[in-house]
């Protein structure tokens, strides 16, 4: 997997995969950040508060991702999915994470579990599998980065609906709409089925309003406490901005999406530096 856009870095040179499970959902979210380039990836657990002003921590300090059994064998992570009908189970959530393979040059899939408690271990629930032949909604797909649960589709005629943001070979970013279907009680997992609602189409054409001007994409992580909220949905969107001649840096919008129809997206705050606004749970996080 690679890009002929010289200045996009690929998935084993930098990642950023968050992803949240429940610690207390009225005051704050529990979310696990995977970070760094392949050989010295690393790990930590912070929280984030739903109060307007959303307090940052860290809960667990980082850890090589490799010592994760869930993350054991991971080169590359780049993007989780949760899996529908499977969080809050038994102290504990699902997620679909998906990586990309740096020897066999494949995209891959397994599902992990996440503890919601110390020590907050991530196992895993299923082996790889090539996304090539499980996932219809992605095929064709060469570099997803990352995906937003589309506001106001969630759990609708027993599906749950997520926009999928991924880079093509020549640099460009696209998203689609995908479903997947929630569980019921095979062990296989094998009747998540998933589809392709919304064919690929770029970035730039039709995320104008919100996401204009964008960095390489790392990714995007809903606000806690601001979903379903008034109309629309918010969302943090994590990017590395590297103008010509400037170095680069990790930095942060919000935006929101509405839950009707339309899914009208706009800019809620504009770009900020990540070690600025972030310092707390994400110091160090390039």
């Amino acid at each position: 997997m690679h890009t002929d856009n010289p200045g996009l870095l690929a998935p084993s040179e930098a990642t950023l995969v968050m992803f949240a499970t429940d610690m207390d959902p009225e005051t704050r979210k529990l979310v696990h950040v995977t970070y760094g380039a392949q050989g010295n990836g690393k790990r930590r657990i912070i929280s984030i508060g739903t109060d307007a002003a959303h307090t940052d921590a860290v809960v667990a300090a980082d850890e090589p991702w490799e010592d994760s059994p869930g993350l054991k064998g991971v080169t590359s992570p780049l993007m989780t999915i949760p899996v529908p009908g499977r969080d809050l189970v038994d102290g504990g959530s699902e997620h679909y994470l998906f990586w990309h393979d740096e020897g066999t040059k494949q995209l891959k899939y397994r599902t992990v579990r996440t503890v919601h408690g110390a020590p907050y271990t991530i196992t895993p629930v299923t082996d790889d599998r090539a996304v090539s032949a499980h996932w219809e909604g992605l095929k064709d797909v060469v570099w997803p980065v990352t995906s937003m649960p589309v506001p106001g589709r969630q759990g609708v005629d027993g599906r749950n609906e997520s926009y999928l943001f991924h880079y093509d070979t020549e640099g460009r970013l696209w998203y689609s709409t995908i479903s997947i279907g929630h569980h019921t009680d095979r062990a296989d997992h094998a009747d998540h089925t998933d589809a392709l609602v919304t064919e690929a189409r770029p970035v730039a054409d039709w995320w104008q309003a919100s996401l204009k001007g964008i960095g390489q994409l790392m990714e995007i992580h809903p606000v806690p406490g601001r979903q379903n909220a008034g109309g629309a949905s918010e969302f943090y969107v994590f990017h590395q901005d590297g103008r010509p001649g400037t170095a680069r840096k990790l930095t942060y919008r919000r935006i929101a999406v509405g839950t009707d129809a339309e899914h009208a997206d706009t800019l809620v705050t504009e770009d900020r530096p990540v070690a600025d606004w972030w310092s707390t749970s994400l110091k160090g996080v390039a």
